[in-house]
């Protein structure tokens, strides 16, 4: 069965709709060496391969892939990085000038998408959190940590420390 015959023109269209918002997010949520595109496009690959019935909502849906993705790139990366020291290999060269976007890279992708639902978005806790699959006990939590992290590197950047 081709993916014509299993999705219909108004999937199709709520696909393209979808699209550009994702994509924000998945900017935020992802590594900053790997393209929000190639996540979306990935997520969406693997969501197509999928039943469309299978599917209660498109857009949580998508987005926990994504965070998934994000997830399992920054997993790899870790991984390789470790075997590149171990090799004796030099260091990537990193900015002289930190950013704020390094503070906020240095959160777990699944905390910064929930970061994001919730204070960007302005989606309730709860939702935020099953989107990105956290327990409503620990979103609140994580939420918590992810801002007196960014606070207090914020502040010491601010303070010339």
């Amino acid at each position: 069965m081709g993916l014509k015959e299993r999705w219909s023109p108004s999937e199709t269209q709520s696909l393209r709709e979808l699209y550009e918002p994702l994509r924000r997010f998945a900017a935020v949520i992802g590594r900053f060496d790997v393209d929000p595109d190639d996540l979306v496009q990935n997520a969406y690959a693997k969501m197509l391969a999928r039943n469309p019935g299978e599917i209660r909502e498109l857009g949580p849906y998508l987005r926990r892939m994504i965070v998934n993705l994000a997830t399992d790139e920054r997993r790899r990366s870790t991984r390789t990085n470790g075997l590149v020291q171990k090799i004796g290999a030099p260091a990537p060269e990193t900015d002289c000038y930190p950013s704020d976007l390094e503070d906020l890279m240095r959160i777990q992708p699944k905390v910064r998408a929930l970061l994001y639902l919730v204070e960007i978005e302005g989606q309730p806790v709860a939702d935020a959190a099953e989107l990105v699959g956290m327990s409503n006990s620990g979103a609140p939590v994580a939420l918590m940590r992810a801002r007196r992290r960014l606070r207090a590197e914020l502040t010491m950047e601010a303070n010339g420390e």
